[in-house]
């Protein structure tokens, strides 16, 4: 009864936006354009190569030597980097990835799902500071979010039951490791994609038929897409809760980062509400640090 009654209101919902696309197409294509447009000139270059160099520094070998330099499950230790300086939704990405490739375990994958969502450090540091214009807020909004990661990742890391053994390496040729690092990347990219310009959209239909406040304009757009959420609080002349507001649009991910770290992990036994508990609890915890560092 309970799936019945989700699966009505979804597809009502759908059939509304349907129709709404249909009167208002001239408005559809131009955000479709503007959105895509920002995806392949800001996200796609970047996010492309990190994925396929990544995957190919995987096949040949980079876990076995970190976990051999270190005494430890790499793989941790990669994920946990590589999601710092590539941004969100990597960390997921990176995860399915090593869980695949049998270098972690479900438990552990669960574990990494669960504070492995970074933003990326350009994106904080340049059209953030480009909205706050105030670099010291930039860097200590950056660090917010590290150190937030990094607690949860200590308070819920859990003692292995037994000694990481790392899987044997298979070799593969570069020309099939190459292919199979391009699809993977482009597979996920063409997720993030449709899942953005979708929840791009439905804010961008919504503002159009209802005259709201700059605050509720704001938080609406924030809801659906952080970065037109992020971007929209430009419309506030309160730069505190600028701050404040694109601190949780980060922290928490909207609709839209949240539809694709569930798309991504859909075909494996990661669970979704680790990643839903990580976004509470790592906002919760940003939102402290980075009021104490008002302080210093």
């Amino acid at each position: 009864m309970k799936k019945n009654y989700h699966r009505s209101l979804i597809l009502i919902g759908l059939f509304i936006l349907f129709i709404l696309y249909i009167f208002h197409s001239n408005l559809v294509i131009k955000e479709i354009l503007e959105y895509t447009n920002l995806f392949f000139k800001k996200l796609f270059p970047v996010s492309f190569l990190f994925f396929v160099f990544s995957s190919l520094l995987v096949d040949y070998g980079l876990i076995e030597m970190i976990s051999k330099i270190f005494h430890c499950n790499g793989s941790i230790f990669y994920v946990g980097f590589m999601s710092m300086i590539s941004g969100f939704p990597s960390g997921a990405k990176y995860t399915k990835d090593m869980l695949l490739k049998n270098f972690i375990s479900i438990d552990v994958a669960n574990y990494l799902i669960l504070f492995t969502h970074f933003p990326n450090p350009l994106f904080v540091l340049g059209s953030v500071n480009l909205i706050l214009k105030n670099s010291s807020l930039c860097w200590k909004m950056l660090g917010s979010f590290i150190l937030s990661n990094l607690i949860l990742a200590f308070l819920f890391k859990k003692k292995e039951k037994k000694k990481y053994v790392s899987p044997p390496f298979e070799k593969k040729s570069f020309a099939s490791s190459l292919q199979q690092a391009i699809l993977s990347s482009i597979k996920v990219l063409i997720v993030i994609y449709g899942s953005s310009v979708f929840f791009y959209l439905i804010a961008a239909l919504l503002n159009h038929y209802l005259v709201l406040s700059p605050l509720c304009y704001t938080l609406i757009n924030g809801f659906f897409d952080l970065t037109k959420g992020v971007f929209s609080t430009t419309l506030l002349s309160n730069s505190l809760l600028q701050s404040y507001l694109i601190l949780i649009f980060i922290s928490m991910g909207g609709l839209s980062i949240h539809m694709q770290v569930n798309s991504i992990i859909a075909d494996t036994e990661i669970q979704y509400k680790k990643f839903v508990l990580g976004r509470v609890l790592g906002t919760f915890l940003a939102l402290i640090i980075f009021s104490l560092f008002f302080l210093f």
